[in-house]
């Protein structure tokens, strides 16, 4: 049996250099996608043509906006429900609003913006949180709402760096000198340009947003980096590789997060989904490499629901797991040796008290050489017949040992 495709798909972008000699560069934007990057292929096992990656020059606004149509919006192969990451690390800023930008008003305040490679070059005003909302209703209406928005940036300190050090930690740069409000309206998504925005919007404070936003700090903090990567997206990495994400919300998730971030910097999670699972449980399918088993008598007797016809003698070993869920933390917390075999499971004892219902994980077959499992069909046949002998153990013990 094969394992399913995870449906993930994701846009990664990441910017360190910028091309206009106004704007500061990064250090560490870049290495934050990588890592972001990795994460979704290795953790999670998300194929690589489903994750779209865009790093420095290559991430224009032209890029980033065609990147976003051809391989979420258009893509053929993300079905409506499938988790959609994107994620920016990069420079934030705000820009004058034009006159009608905001409705029911005619003038003054500020839009936020996402600073592509290109921004402030010959008017250039990156993507403003008007145009993303526009964007994503767009992808929503498409694929679903199972969206989930990362932003490693900054848009309105509520003091500006003072300082080079400072300046150059920081994931905000000003636009007075290289934006105007006209390169912000002449910047527009198409249909962004139907529907002015709320005031005081911006990227944290939209309405009944059709995603989830996950963004670096609170409005008017900054969001920091260090030659080892963003505060933010360090600690997001970190909380999602030592939590078990298939049964985490986002909310928990924030929890978490904060505490390894501190007082200086408040990530915010923002959407009508925060409750929901992380990526709607979407990537975390049950692993076929676990197999049932249970408590017999005590939190240390365990019955496994493998036996000679799988392969397994006496001292075949296992680990023992809490779920079988992949790409969601799953340590080993204890380990079985068999002592006693059956047709179609086996008996051992735990390293450690283990749940009343746990997972195996085979670590060592100790057959000698022996019948051992090697074709993926037979692997397979494995599969199905321990699921089906295990249902069959639960209403009918015979042959149980008296212990």
């Amino acid at each position: 049996m094969e394992q399913p495709t995870i449906r993930v798909f994701g846009l990664v972008i990441g910017i360190d250099k910028y091309k206009s000699g106004a704007v500061w560069n990064l250090e560490s934007c870049v290495d934050d996608a990588q890592k972001v990057q990795r994460w979704l292929r290795k953790d999670l096992k998300v194929p690589k043509d489903q994750i779209c990656v865009l790093l420095d020059n290559h991430a224009t606004k032209h890029n980033i906006e065609q990147s976003f149509l051809r391989h979420l919006v258009h893509n053929e192969n993300i079905q409506r429900g499938d988790a959609i990451v994107i994620f920016f690390a990069g420079h934030g800023s705000t820009a004058a609003a034009p006159t009608g930008w905001f409705h029911k008003t005619s003038a003054g305040g500020v839009a936020e913006v996402l600073c592509s490679y290109d921004f402030g070059h010959r008017g250039v005003a990156g993507i403003s949180d008007r145009s993303l909302q526009a964007m994503l209703q767009e992808l929503s209406d498409a694929k679903g709402d199972n969206i989930a928005v990362i932003l490693d940036t900054c848009f309105a300190p509520l003091q500006s760096p003072s300082n080079i050090r400072d300046r150059r930690r920081t994931r905000w740069t000003p636009s007075e000198k290289v934006v105007t409000s006209h390169d912000l309206l002449d910047g527009l998504w198409p249909a962004a340009r139907k529907q002015a925005s709320p005031r005081g919007g911006g990227f944290c404070n939209m309405v009944n947003p059709p995603y989830t936003l996950l963004a670096a700090c609170s409005p008017g903090e900054k969001a920091v980096e260090g030659k080892d990567g963003g505060k933010f997206t360090l600690a997001f990495l970190e909380t999602a590789r030592e939590t078990p994400l298939h049964s985490a919300s986002y909310v928990s998730l924030l929890q978490h997060i904060r505490p390894k971030i501190g007082e200086s910097q408040k990530p915010v999670f923002v959407g009508l989904n925060t409750m929901r699972p992380v990526f709607d449980a979407v990537p975390f399918s049950p692993d076929q490499a676990y197999y049932q088993a249970e408590t017999i008598h005590d939190s240390k007797t365990l019955r496994i629901g493998l036996g000679a016809v799988h392969g397994v003698v006496a001292g075949t070993e296992f680990s023992m797991h809490e779920h079988n869920y992949r790409g969601s933390r799953n340590p080993s917390i204890a380990h079985v040796s068999v002592t006693d075999v059956y047709p179609t499971w086996s008996f051992g004892y735990a390293s450690h008290p283990v749940p009343t219902a746990c997972w195996a994980q085979i670590k060592r077959w100790n057959n000698g050489g022996g019948f051992k499992i090697r074709s993926k069909r037979s692997l397979s046949m494995v599969r199905q017949s321990s699921g089906a002998s295990f249902r069959s153990v639960k209403r009918s013990l015979f042959h149980r040992p008296t212990w």
